[in-house]
């Protein structure tokens, strides 16, 4: 606690970072920059075996900003320094229903590589690459800084168990959405062995959520987990605060088991 005035030490500042290069990765000028456990990386989509994997890593991963040299990281992380700026970037955009338009101009885009950003966090397997402030046919202009990709995500999750009377029946599980938001996955856990397996769907309404199915097969063990996630940007997926959310199991459940999980939203 000060009692009296002193003199601040100020940093470069000016948008400015000089950070130590992960060991033997390969960082080109004007490519994306993250930093991954303290190091700087060239930007990329998480890496496991699974989502649950990839989403992991990429609850490490901070973009920084564009790297203002080539260098290749040596033998030992944080051997070599690099420059690194952040700012407004003009990136690469993505195809498809990760294509970003107009609309999402002040919203929040994802790294698809090291030069190139998506609309989706495809289920966040792909790190926050910043903000969209302007889209042409040139590219995406993206305002890049460690504090708007640290920003937090928020996401609320739907606990269920699904008994044996329930699942056999079978009878739908009734929800009322607490936010609005989308959709974003479904998993379940095998509580009870299954007998005979079936497909666990989701509704908002009577709507079906589209490309959301967990299939649980036969003879399913204690344990098995099933997940999926729905058809990214599809309309089907965006619920209302209030809103009805019905858990289908399929007929094809009989004979036994039980089923836990959960259901996420984004919102």
């Amino acid at each position: 606690m000060l009692s009296a005035g002193k003199k601040a030490t100020e940093g470069t500042g000016k948008g400015y970072f000089t950070l130590g290069l992960k060991a033997s990765v390969a960082m080109f000028a004007g490519g994306l920059a993250m930093l991954a456990s303290g190091m700087v990386a060239p930007a990329a989509a998480g890496t496991g075996g699974n989502d649950f994997a990839k989403m992991g890593s990429v609850s490490l991963y901070r973009l920084v900003g564009v790297a203002q040299a080539s260098a290749t990281g040596s033998g030992v992380d944080g051997a070599v320094l690099i420059d690194i700026k952040q700012g407004d970037w003009l990136c690469k955009n993505s195809a498809g229903v990760d294509a970003i338009t107009v609309a999402q101009i002040g919203h929040y885009c994802f790294v698809a590589d090291d030069e190139t950003v998506a609309k989706t966090s495809a289920f966040r397997t792909r790190p926050r690459a910043g903000v969209v402030v302007a889209v042409d046919a040139t590219g995406v202009m993206v305002r890049i800084a460690p504090e708007i990709s640290a920003a937090a995500e928020r996401y609320i999750h739907l606990p269920f168990l699904i008994n044996a009377t329930d699942l056999a029946a079978p009878t739908t599980q009734e929800f009322v959405s607490p936010v609005s938001g989308s959709i974003s996955r479904l998993t379940g856990i095998v509580q009870v062995a299954i007998v005979t397996g079936g497909d666990l769907t989701v509704n908002l309404d009577a709507t079906p959520v589209a490309g959301l199915t967990c299939t649980f097969a036969d003879a399913a063990p204690k344990g098995t987990i099933v997940t999926d996630t729905p058809t990214a940007g599809d309309a089907t997926t965006m619920v209302a605060a209030g809103q009805r959310i019905q858990l289908v199991p399929s007929a094809p459940f009989s004979g036994g088991g039980a089923i836990g999980g959960i259901l996420e939203i984004a919102y």
